[in-house]
């Protein structure tokens, strides 16, 4: 069974890891396709793995993806979580309080 490969139709270049044809031709999960690596410099190879890291990062910062967003979203679970223990306990307090001055915490079980 052959293995797969990809050829690029411009510069006719033969990749046979999918790592470097994805380097060559650029993220696949993109909206518009990503200009091959051989249409913007072709003499400077390392530019290329360069440009596509920045390519990958951006797509992540577009779909709120990234490390920073990921850490939000923690924080913000973390503070709700914290505010909510902190009304139940004021809750509780307050109902131990009333409770203490000799009030019914359930009115409703005395109605008649």
């Amino acid at each position: 069974m052959a293995r797969k490969q990809w050829r690029c139709f411009f510069c006719d270049e033969v990749f046979k890891r999918p790592r470097d044809a994805a380097e060559h031709f650029g993220c696949d999960d993109a909206c518009e396709a990503d200009v091959p690596a051989c249409k913007i410099a072709a003499h400077e190879g390392h530019l290329i793995h360069y440009i596509r890291k920045l390519e990958k990062e951006l797509r992540r910062y577009q779909t709120e993806d990234s490390d920073v967003m990921r850490s939000i979203a923690t924080l913000e679970s973390d503070m709700a979580q914290k505010v909510r223990q902190a009304e139940e306990l004021g809750y509780a307090k307050g109902v131990r309080d009333m409770k203490a001055q000799g009030f019914c915490a359930e009115p409703q079980a005395h109605a008649a």
